[in-house]
């Protein structure tokens, strides 16, 4: 059974941020993350943390969408429970749930043996999950970019040990330097790479997942809005005969 939560999307999306931003204020703290950031010459950590910020917020606009289409969504079910119709108070384009109900509804009465209409059904998921593919990409590009960091580290430590044909003291030194600087460049990156990819591929596996319950819910809504209204037609037929 369905039970309404205001905003349950966004009060799960706010407890995923809260835990971000209490590991963020630990690294801190702890010195890891100036360290890190102090480390990399390439400058490739601040992009990720600065994507991974990005997509943050639009991961927040989203779940704060999601928590509206929820809401209209339970006044469709009670509008729908009361008055045994569809609601319209809602605008078209605004209410995805009411467009499906009023689109499931004309094509009902077009081809009455067609019920379900499975183009309405994709158009339905692509409105609520198709904004979330580029949070995937984008992490997806996260890791990429640890990755290239890696590569950028290892070539730094090559690059350090080639021309090197007598070595002194000062040459031993400068060699470990410039090895320590690479291995840096290449842990620290692939490190924060993998961190915010898990952090936000967490946030946009919560967002598909409220995405597929809303689908599943109003495509259910359809079919007992289309048992109604099959009940209607037998009573109307029942009353001529």
């Amino acid at each position: 059974m369905y039970t309404p939560v205001r905003y349950k999307v966004l009060l799960y999306w706010s407890l995923l941020l809260g835990l971000i931003l209490f590991g963020l204020f630990l690294s801190w703290e702890q010195q890891l993350l100036q360290s890190i950031i102090q480390q990399d010459q390439t400058r490739l950590s601040l992009v990720i943390l600065l994507l991974l910020l990005v997509m943050t917020l639009h991961s927040g606009y989203r779940s704060y969408f999601l928590s509206e289409q929820f809401q209209m969504f339970d006044c469709c079910v009670e509008q729908l429970e009361q008055e045994k119709a569809i609601p319209n108070q809602y605008f078209h384009g605004v209410c995805l749930a009411q467009d499906y109900l009023l689109g499931s509804a004309a094509d009902s009465i077009e081809n009455p043996q067609v019920g379900e209409s499975p183009l309405l059904a994709e158009l339905l998921v692509e409105e609520t999950r198709g904004p979330h593919q580029v949070g995937w990409f984008i992490s997806g590009v996260i890791v990429k970019l640890g990755l290239l960091g890696t590569v950028i580290g290892f070539i730094i430590m090559l690059s350090s040990v080639s021309g090197l044909e007598n070595l002194t003291i000062e040459d031993i030194k400068s060699l470990m330097q410039h090895m320590t600087l690479g291995m840096g460049v290449a842990m620290n990156t692939t490190l924060v790479a993998l961190v915010c990819s898990i952090l936000l591929s967490a946030q946009y596996l919560l967002l598909d997942r409220m995405s597929d319950r809303f689908v599943a819910l109003t495509i259910e809504l359809q079919k007992r809005h289309q048992k109604l209204l099959l009940g209607k037609d037998s009573a109307k037929s029942g009353a001529d005969l």
